[in-house]
């Protein structure tokens, strides 16, 4: 590389100033620049594509939990189906369930002193499976409704609290040859056969409940009919 040349001359004043040729600085520049872009040894070339970054783990999808049901539905008591069998039953429930040994079509699922809850099925086609459940207060009293369904509603709830569950519901009457006179609040389901029908049986709330596709049409003398 050409070297810079020392020149010297005297100014004004008799001092001698020492300057560089214009050639040796822009030599000395032209170095400068070039060292800032050359890369230190061993550093990655400017030029180089950058490293593959290393990809994202995907994130594996959770499925909610299923909402827990209500005590009843149009279609279910608890765990238990319309359309069940005792068999099935059994195992929706997680305890052994069976007909009445006099009237095998129907059969306490759920029993305490302050509640019951019977299973009905067709008497000449029980392989069909539970047509309609049916709750009524036990021994024990209790201001608590139940069962209960999504809306809140069930035994012991007044008419005016089912009503204003269900504003669609159908108020009506019906007399029962062992209960006698009720009076019922009906409610369709609209996504199947299946239906509620709230009683009360002298009584200003729900003393009588039933849902199912057979529900309403009878209330007593369950077994054997009258």
């Amino acid at each position: 590389m050409p070297s810079s040349h020392k020149q010297s001359h005297i100014d004004e004043q008799g001092v001698t100033v020492n300057s560089f040729s214009r050639f040796g600085m822009v030599s000395a520049a032209a170095v400068v620049l070039l060292t800032g872009c050359m890369s230190a040894p061993g550093s990655p070339s400017a030029s180089s594509p950058p490293a593959p970054e290393a990809p994202l783990p995907v994130a594996t999808p959770v499925a909610d939990p299923a909402p827990a049901r209500a005590d009843y539905g149009f279609t279910y008591f608890y765990e238990a189906d319309l359309g069940s069998t005792w068999e099935q039953l059994s195992a929706q429930l997680h305890h052994p369930v069976t007909g009445h040994p006099d009237c095998p079509y129907f059969g306490t699922v759920w029993g305490t002193e302050a509640a019951n809850t019977i299973a009905f099925m067709d008497e000449t086609d029980m392989a069909a499976g539970v047509r309609f459940f049916y709750t009524m207060p036990g021994w024990a009293t209790t201001s608590a409704p139940f069962p209960r369904n999504a809306e809140g509603v069930g035994v012991g709830s007044t008419q005016a609290e089912v009503m204003a569950a269900f504003p669609t519901g159908v108020l009506g009457s019906m007399n029962d040859l062992g209960a006698g006179e009720i009076t019922t609040i009906t409610v369709d389901d609209p996504a199947s056969d299946s239906k509620y029908v709230y009683g009360f049986n002298g009584t200003s709330t729900v003393n009588m409940l039933q849902w199912g596709p057979e529900a309403g049409n009878q209330w007593s003398h369950l077994c054997g009919g009258f």
